[in-house]
Protein backbone atom coordinates (compact mmCIF):
# COMPACT_ATOMS: atom_id res chain seq x y z
CA UNK A 1 0.00 0.00 0.00
CA UNK A 2 1.39 3.83 -0.81
CA UNK A 3 -0.36 6.78 0.21
CA UNK A 4 0.73 9.87 -1.62
CA UNK A 5 0.43 12.77 1.14
CA UNK A 6 0.74 16.46 0.10
CA UNK A 7 1.83 19.17 2.01
CA UNK A 8 1.63 21.72 0.33
CA UNK A 9 1.49 23.76 -3.53
CA UNK A 10 4.09 25.67 -4.26
CA UNK A 11 4.76 27.84 -7.62
CA UNK A 12 7.60 27.73 -9.49
CA UNK A 13 9.98 30.88 -7.64
CA UNK A 14 9.02 29.07 -4.47
CA UNK A 15 10.36 25.55 -5.16
CA UNK A 16 13.61 27.33 -6.39
CA UNK A 17 14.41 28.16 -2.52
CA UNK A 18 16.43 31.12 -3.92
CA UNK A 19 15.91 34.50 -3.58
CA UNK A 20 17.94 36.56 -5.84
CA UNK A 21 19.52 39.79 -5.16
CA UNK A 22 19.50 39.47 -1.56
CA UNK A 23 21.26 38.26 1.46
CA UNK A 24 19.82 35.99 4.25
CA UNK A 25 21.25 35.58 7.47
CA UNK A 26 23.21 31.62 8.63
CA UNK A 27 21.59 30.96 11.53
CA UNK A 28 22.80 27.90 14.08
CA UNK A 29 20.17 26.40 15.29
CA UNK A 30 20.47 24.65 18.67
CA UNK A 31 17.81 21.67 18.68
CA UNK A 32 17.19 19.19 21.21
CA UNK A 33 19.65 16.22 20.19
CA UNK A 34 21.22 17.70 17.88
CA UNK A 35 22.33 20.77 15.79
CA UNK A 36 20.81 22.26 12.36
CA UNK A 37 22.60 24.63 10.42
CA UNK A 38 19.84 26.56 8.97
CA UNK A 39 20.07 29.13 5.85
CA UNK A 40 16.82 30.81 5.84
CA UNK A 41 15.10 33.35 8.59
CA UNK A 42 13.55 32.49 11.63
CA UNK A 43 10.29 30.87 11.23
CA UNK A 44 10.87 28.67 7.99
CA UNK A 45 11.59 25.48 9.08
CA UNK A 46 10.48 22.74 7.78
CA UNK A 47 8.87 20.68 11.34
CA UNK A 48 5.25 19.37 9.68
CA UNK A 49 5.07 17.00 12.56
CA UNK A 50 6.65 19.86 15.36
CA UNK A 51 9.16 17.49 16.74
CA UNK A 52 11.88 20.30 16.95
CA UNK A 53 12.03 22.15 19.83
CA UNK A 54 14.43 25.30 19.28
CA UNK A 55 16.69 25.58 22.32
CA UNK A 56 18.61 28.94 21.30
CA UNK A 57 19.51 30.76 17.82
CA UNK A 58 22.90 32.02 17.73
CA UNK A 59 23.55 34.46 14.54
CA UNK A 60 26.61 33.53 12.74
CA UNK A 61 26.86 35.66 9.72
CA UNK A 62 25.63 36.59 6.53
CA UNK A 63 25.61 34.26 3.28
CA UNK A 64 24.62 34.95 -0.17
CA UNK A 65 21.13 33.73 -1.19
CA UNK A 66 21.48 33.92 -5.39
CA UNK A 67 22.32 30.57 -5.52
CA UNK A 68 22.18 27.00 -3.21
CA UNK A 69 25.49 25.78 -2.59
CA UNK A 70 26.32 23.36 0.25
CA UNK A 71 27.77 24.69 3.41
CA UNK A 72 29.26 22.34 6.06
CA UNK A 73 28.76 21.76 9.65
CA UNK A 74 31.68 19.71 12.18
CA UNK A 75 30.75 19.38 16.06
CA UNK A 76 34.00 17.61 17.28
CA UNK A 77 33.78 16.71 21.36
CA UNK A 78 33.09 20.41 22.37
CA UNK A 79 33.75 22.61 19.35
CA UNK A 80 31.84 23.79 16.58
CA UNK A 81 32.73 24.60 13.03
CA UNK A 82 30.68 25.99 10.10
CA UNK A 83 32.38 26.51 6.44
CA UNK A 84 30.37 28.82 4.50
CA UNK A 85 30.85 31.31 1.78
CA UNK A 86 30.37 35.18 3.26
CA UNK A 87 28.21 37.91 2.42
CA UNK A 88 31.57 38.98 -0.38
CA UNK A 89 31.53 35.40 -1.29
CA UNK A 90 34.48 34.44 0.35
CA UNK A 91 35.20 30.69 1.74
CA UNK A 92 34.76 31.58 5.75
CA UNK A 93 35.77 29.24 8.41
CA UNK A 94 33.63 29.82 11.68
CA UNK A 95 34.57 28.10 15.19
CA UNK A 96 33.55 28.19 19.00
CA UNK A 97 33.15 26.09 21.72
CA UNK A 98 29.69 25.11 23.02
CA UNK A 99 29.97 27.42 25.90
CA UNK A 100 30.63 30.23 24.00
CA UNK A 101 28.45 32.87 22.62
CA UNK A 102 31.27 34.66 20.31
CA UNK A 103 32.18 32.94 17.25
CA UNK A 104 35.93 33.08 15.97
CA UNK A 105 36.42 33.79 12.18
CA UNK A 106 38.85 32.89 9.62
CA UNK A 107 38.25 33.75 6.04
CA UNK A 108 40.15 31.62 3.02
CA UNK A 109 41.82 33.03 0.05
CA UNK A 110 39.39 31.76 -2.44
CA UNK A 111 35.89 32.59 -3.95
CA UNK A 112 32.72 31.44 -4.98
CA UNK A 113 31.14 32.42 -8.65
CA UNK A 114 27.17 31.40 -9.05
CA UNK A 115 28.00 27.98 -9.29
CA UNK A 116 26.31 25.01 -6.81
CA UNK A 117 28.78 22.18 -8.00
CA UNK A 118 31.50 24.26 -5.52
CA UNK A 119 30.57 22.74 -1.92
CA UNK A 120 32.01 22.62 0.92
CA UNK A 121 33.18 19.79 3.18
CA UNK A 122 35.29 20.13 6.52
CA UNK A 123 36.28 17.13 9.00
CA UNK A 124 38.91 16.45 11.80
CA UNK A 125 42.43 14.28 11.82
CA UNK A 126 42.94 11.94 15.05
CA UNK A 127 45.10 14.94 15.68
CA UNK A 128 42.55 17.00 16.51
CA UNK A 129 43.51 19.39 13.33
CA UNK A 130 40.73 20.88 10.69
CA UNK A 131 40.30 19.88 7.41
CA UNK A 132 38.21 21.71 4.64
CA UNK A 133 37.96 21.57 0.69
CA UNK A 134 35.94 23.04 -1.63
CA UNK A 135 34.97 25.90 -4.21
CA UNK A 136 35.99 23.45 -7.03
CA UNK A 137 34.09 22.83 -10.29
CA UNK A 138 37.04 21.17 -12.38
CA UNK A 139 39.76 23.60 -10.57
CA UNK A 140 43.11 22.99 -9.27
CA UNK A 141 42.37 21.48 -6.10
CA UNK A 142 41.76 23.79 -3.17
CA UNK A 143 42.25 22.26 0.26
CA UNK A 144 42.82 24.00 3.57
CA UNK A 145 44.53 22.03 7.07
CA UNK A 146 44.87 23.62 10.63
CA UNK A 147 48.51 23.56 11.76
CA UNK A 148 47.27 23.37 15.25
CA UNK A 149 44.34 21.33 16.44
CA UNK A 150 41.00 23.37 16.63
CA UNK A 151 42.57 26.93 15.85
CA UNK A 152 41.22 27.80 12.79
CA UNK A 153 43.70 31.04 12.46
CA UNK A 154 46.74 28.47 11.76
CA UNK A 155 44.63 27.57 8.13
CA UNK A 156 47.55 26.82 5.17
CA UNK A 157 46.72 25.59 1.79
CA UNK A 158 47.31 22.04 0.97
CA UNK A 159 48.54 21.59 -3.00
CA UNK A 160 49.61 19.20 -3.59
CA UNK A 161 47.65 17.08 -1.53
CA UNK A 162 49.54 13.80 -3.49
CA UNK A 163 50.12 14.85 -7.48
CA UNK A 164 49.68 18.24 -9.47
CA UNK A 165 48.57 15.94 -12.39
CA UNK A 166 45.95 14.42 -11.07
CA UNK A 167 44.73 17.70 -9.09
CA UNK A 168 44.72 20.41 -12.02
CA UNK A 169 40.90 19.38 -12.52
CA UNK A 170 38.87 18.64 -9.30
CA UNK A 171 35.32 18.31 -8.10
CA UNK A 172 33.10 16.77 -5.64
CA UNK A 173 35.51 16.54 -2.46
CA UNK A 174 34.71 14.33 -0.01
CA UNK A 175 35.29 13.26 3.40
CA UNK A 176 35.21 9.81 4.94
CA UNK A 177 36.97 7.57 7.94
CA UNK A 178 37.52 4.41 7.42
CA UNK A 179 36.66 1.47 11.30
CA UNK A 180 40.64 3.17 12.33
CA UNK A 181 39.13 6.93 12.12
CA UNK A 182 41.88 7.50 9.60
CA UNK A 183 40.43 10.17 7.56
CA UNK A 184 40.19 9.77 3.81
CA UNK A 185 39.38 12.29 1.10
CA UNK A 186 38.00 11.55 -2.34
CA UNK A 187 37.21 14.01 -5.14
CA UNK A 188 36.45 14.05 -8.73
CA UNK A 189 39.81 14.11 -11.37
CA UNK A 190 38.24 15.28 -14.68
CA UNK A 191 35.61 16.79 -16.46
CA UNK A 192 31.69 15.31 -16.69
CA UNK A 193 31.32 12.39 -19.14
CA UNK A 194 35.01 11.96 -18.73
CA UNK A 195 36.85 11.28 -15.82
CA UNK A 196 37.80 9.02 -12.47
CA UNK A 197 37.20 9.13 -8.54
CA UNK A 198 40.28 8.99 -6.50
CA UNK A 199 40.64 8.78 -2.76
CA UNK A 200 43.60 9.61 -0.69
CA UNK A 201 44.22 8.56 3.35
CA UNK A 202 45.82 10.97 6.02
CA UNK A 203 48.53 10.12 7.52
CA UNK A 204 49.13 11.72 11.00
CA UNK A 205 52.38 10.68 11.60
CA UNK A 206 53.39 12.23 8.36
CA UNK A 207 51.31 14.62 7.90
CA UNK A 208 50.77 13.58 4.36
CA UNK A 209 48.25 12.20 1.78
CA UNK A 210 48.88 9.07 0.15
CA UNK A 211 46.44 7.28 -2.09
CA UNK A 212 44.29 4.74 -0.56
CA UNK A 213 44.03 2.35 -3.40
CA UNK A 214 46.05 1.67 -6.21
CA UNK A 215 43.77 2.17 -8.86
CA UNK A 216 40.74 4.70 -8.73
CA UNK A 217 36.97 3.93 -7.40
CA UNK A 218 35.46 4.77 -10.62
CA UNK A 219 36.93 4.96 -14.05
CA UNK A 220 34.40 5.73 -17.05
CA UNK A 221 37.24 4.47 -19.94
CA UNK A 222 37.09 7.89 -21.17
CA UNK A 223 34.10 7.16 -21.92
CA UNK A 224 31.58 8.44 -18.93
CA UNK A 225 31.64 9.66 -15.09
CA UNK A 226 30.18 8.02 -11.87
CA UNK A 227 27.83 10.65 -10.13
CA UNK A 228 27.85 8.70 -6.43
CA UNK A 229 25.83 8.80 -3.43
CA UNK A 230 28.87 7.79 -0.66
CA UNK A 231 30.37 5.76 0.46
CA UNK A 232 28.16 5.79 3.29
CA UNK A 233 28.46 3.63 6.64
CA UNK A 234 25.64 1.38 6.74
CA UNK A 235 23.79 0.01 10.41
CA UNK A 236 25.82 -3.87 9.08
CA UNK A 237 29.67 -1.29 9.40
CA UNK A 238 29.85 -2.31 5.85
CA UNK A 239 30.23 1.28 3.57
CA UNK A 240 27.61 1.46 1.24
CA UNK A 241 27.80 3.63 -2.72
CA UNK A 242 25.58 4.12 -5.28
CA UNK A 243 25.69 5.91 -8.56
CA UNK A 244 24.81 6.43 -11.62
CA UNK A 245 26.68 6.80 -14.95
CA UNK A 246 27.05 9.72 -17.19
CA UNK A 247 27.95 9.51 -21.01
CA UNK A 248 28.54 14.16 -21.37
CA UNK A 249 28.09 17.48 -19.25
CA UNK A 250 24.36 16.84 -20.27
CA UNK A 251 22.09 15.91 -17.53
CA UNK A 252 19.74 13.90 -19.73
CA UNK A 253 22.43 11.38 -20.44
CA UNK A 254 22.57 9.30 -16.83
CA UNK A 255 21.58 6.05 -16.88
CA UNK A 256 22.59 2.48 -15.57
CA UNK A 257 21.65 2.87 -11.78
CA UNK A 258 24.58 0.92 -9.50
CA UNK A 259 25.43 -0.45 -6.08
CA UNK A 260 28.84 -1.75 -4.19
CA UNK A 261 29.82 -2.28 -0.68
CA UNK A 262 32.97 -2.65 1.40
CA UNK A 263 33.99 -3.36 4.48
CA UNK A 264 37.28 -1.11 4.30
CA UNK A 265 36.78 1.20 1.24
CA UNK A 266 39.46 -0.76 -0.09
CA UNK A 267 38.08 -4.38 -1.49
CA UNK A 268 34.59 -4.13 -2.96
CA UNK A 269 31.26 -6.55 -3.63
CA UNK A 270 28.37 -6.83 -4.81
CA UNK A 271 25.45 -7.18 -3.04
CA UNK A 272 25.41 -11.36 -3.48
CA UNK A 273 29.15 -11.06 -2.55
CA UNK A 274 30.38 -11.21 -5.87
CA UNK A 275 34.19 -9.47 -5.90
CA UNK A 276 34.15 -6.45 -7.70
CA UNK A 277 37.99 -5.18 -9.09
CA UNK A 278 39.31 -1.78 -9.22
CA UNK A 279 38.80 0.83 -11.00
CA UNK A 280 34.26 -0.08 -11.81
CA UNK A 281 34.15 0.60 -14.91
CA UNK A 282 30.88 0.56 -17.03
CA UNK A 283 32.18 -2.82 -17.76
CA UNK A 284 31.08 -4.18 -14.25
CA UNK A 285 27.80 -4.41 -15.27
CA UNK A 286 27.61 -6.87 -12.06
CA UNK A 287 27.02 -3.49 -9.88
CA UNK A 288 23.53 -3.28 -11.94
CA UNK A 289 20.64 -2.50 -10.27
CA UNK A 290 18.40 -0.98 -12.86
CA UNK A 291 19.58 -0.40 -16.11
CA UNK A 292 17.82 3.05 -16.73
CA UNK A 293 18.69 4.21 -20.84
CA UNK A 294 19.91 7.59 -20.99
CA UNK A 295 17.50 10.01 -21.15
CA UNK A 296 14.75 7.31 -19.17
CA UNK A 297 14.62 10.68 -16.92
CA UNK A 298 17.45 9.03 -14.21
CA UNK A 299 19.50 12.19 -12.67
CA UNK A 300 22.47 12.52 -10.59
CA UNK A 301 21.75 14.25 -7.25
CA UNK A 302 17.86 12.65 -7.07
CA UNK A 303 19.40 9.06 -5.66
CA UNK A 304 18.94 8.22 -1.54
CA UNK A 305 20.59 5.23 -0.10
CA UNK A 306 18.55 3.89 2.98
CA UNK A 307 18.34 0.68 5.14
CA UNK A 308 15.60 -0.92 6.39
CA UNK A 309 16.92 -3.02 9.64
CA UNK A 310 20.65 -3.42 7.93
CA UNK A 311 19.14 -3.88 4.19
CA UNK A 312 20.40 -1.60 1.70
CA UNK A 313 16.95 -0.22 -0.36
CA UNK A 314 17.57 3.07 -3.25
CA UNK A 315 15.12 5.59 -4.09
CA UNK A 316 15.51 7.00 -7.29
CA UNK A 317 13.44 9.16 -10.09
CA UNK A 318 13.04 7.76 -13.66
CA UNK A 319 10.71 7.69 -16.21
CA UNK A 320 7.35 5.12 -16.60
CA UNK A 321 6.54 3.24 -19.35
CA UNK A 322 3.97 6.19 -20.31
CA UNK A 323 6.99 8.49 -20.14
CA UNK A 324 6.20 10.36 -16.49
CA UNK A 325 8.57 11.00 -14.18
CA UNK A 326 8.20 8.51 -11.20
CA UNK A 327 9.97 7.26 -7.98
CA UNK A 328 10.67 3.49 -7.79
CA UNK A 329 12.25 2.10 -4.52
CA UNK A 330 14.78 -1.06 -5.49
CA UNK A 331 15.29 -3.67 -2.46
CA UNK A 332 16.94 -7.27 -3.06
CA UNK A 333 15.09 -10.42 -2.84
CA UNK A 334 16.94 -13.66 -3.23
CA UNK A 335 20.39 -12.07 -4.31
CA UNK A 336 18.74 -9.78 -7.23
CA UNK A 337 17.86 -6.18 -6.66
CA UNK A 338 13.89 -5.73 -7.74
CA UNK A 339 12.33 -2.24 -8.63
CA UNK A 340 8.92 -1.01 -7.55
CA UNK A 341 7.14 2.03 -9.04
CA UNK A 342 6.21 4.10 -5.84
CA UNK A 343 4.60 7.04 -7.21
CA UNK A 344 1.74 7.51 -9.38
CA UNK A 345 2.24 11.21 -10.97
CA UNK A 346 0.89 13.00 -14.42
CA UNK A 347 4.10 14.75 -15.24
CA UNK A 348 7.66 14.10 -16.86
CA UNK A 349 10.23 16.44 -15.76
CA UNK A 350 11.67 16.33 -19.22
CA UNK A 351 15.41 18.23 -18.01
CA UNK A 352 18.69 18.17 -20.22
CA UNK A 353 21.48 20.40 -20.17
CA UNK A 354 25.11 21.16 -18.29
CA UNK A 355 25.67 22.86 -15.47
CA UNK A 356 23.32 23.66 -12.62
CA UNK A 357 19.69 23.12 -12.91
CA UNK A 358 16.46 23.57 -11.32
CA UNK A 359 15.18 20.28 -9.72
CA UNK A 360 11.45 20.06 -10.54
CA UNK A 361 11.20 16.94 -8.67
CA UNK A 362 13.73 16.36 -5.90
CA UNK A 363 13.78 13.37 -3.21
CA UNK A 364 14.36 14.76 -0.15
CA UNK A 365 14.82 12.33 2.41
CA UNK A 366 13.80 8.79 2.86
CA UNK A 367 13.70 6.86 6.31
CA UNK A 368 11.83 3.92 8.21
CA UNK A 369 8.99 4.85 10.76
CA UNK A 370 9.32 3.47 14.19
CA UNK A 371 5.69 1.71 12.83
CA UNK A 372 8.01 -0.03 10.20
CA UNK A 373 6.59 2.27 7.44
CA UNK A 374 8.88 3.52 4.80
CA UNK A 375 8.71 7.64 4.05
CA UNK A 376 9.99 9.18 1.14
CA UNK A 377 9.71 12.90 1.77
CA UNK A 378 9.77 14.77 -2.07
CA UNK A 379 9.29 18.27 -4.10
CA UNK A 380 7.34 18.25 -6.65
CA UNK A 381 6.89 21.33 -9.35
CA UNK A 382 2.62 20.70 -9.58
CA UNK A 383 2.64 18.68 -6.08
CA UNK A 384 4.36 20.94 -3.74
CA UNK A 385 5.77 19.00 -0.65
CA UNK A 386 4.74 15.83 0.32
CA UNK A 387 5.79 12.04 1.65
CA UNK A 388 5.15 9.04 0.08
CA UNK A 389 4.24 6.51 2.69
CA UNK A 390 4.65 2.78 1.67
CA UNK A 391 4.09 -0.16 3.99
Amino acid sequence: MIKDLGFSNLDGNNFRNVSKGCLLRSILIIVLGGVINHHSLPGQIADPEGKIQILECIEVDSVPADFPVSFAFLHYENWQFIGYYNQHRSLSIASRKDSDKKWNYKILPTQVGWDSHNRIVMSIDRDHCVHVSGNMHNDSMIYFKTEVPYDISTFTRVFPLVSVEDELSSTYPKFIKNARQQLIYSYRKGGSGKGVTISNIYDEETKSFSRLTDHPLFDGLGEMIAYANGPRLGPDQLFHVVWLWRDTPGCETNHDLSYARSPDLVSWETMNGTRIGLPITPQSNQCTVDAVPVRGGAINGNTDLFFVGIHPMIAYLKYDSMGKSQIYVSRVIENQWISHQVSNWNYRWDFSGPGSIEFKIRIQDCMVTPEGQIEIKYQHIKRGRGVLIID
